[in-house]
């Protein structure tokens, strides 16, 4: 399980997140977007949660359906990077 990340942002709102670790394909990826932070899941099974405050990436987060991820394995990058996964978003943000 991983506790941190980074985010590319770009223009149009457009975002990407590049996680630490490889992500397991065997089940649906799922982000899901809370007040203070994100849980990825795969399945059922949560396999990160990281606490995020900044608004402009949770807003971001929540104005799509579905997000690109990079996998940097062991949190060591390696070029060329690309987007390895893709999950779906779920807003858990109360109003």
């Amino acid at each position: 399980m991983f506790n941190s990340c980074d985010f590319i942002l770009g223009d149009n709102d457009s975002i990407v997140i590049v996680v630490p670790t490889q992500l397991p394909k065997d089940q649906p990826l799922t982000v899901e977007v809370h007040n203070k932070g994100i849980i990825f899941r795969s399945g059922e099974e949560e396999v990160g949660d990281i606490c995020c405050e900044r608004s402009d990436v949770l807003q971001r987060l929540v104005s799509k359906a579905k997000v690109g991820m990079i996998e940097f394995l062991n949190g060591v990058p390696r070029f060329p990077a690309y987007i390895s996964a893709v999950a779906a978003i779920e807003v858990r943000i109360a109003a």
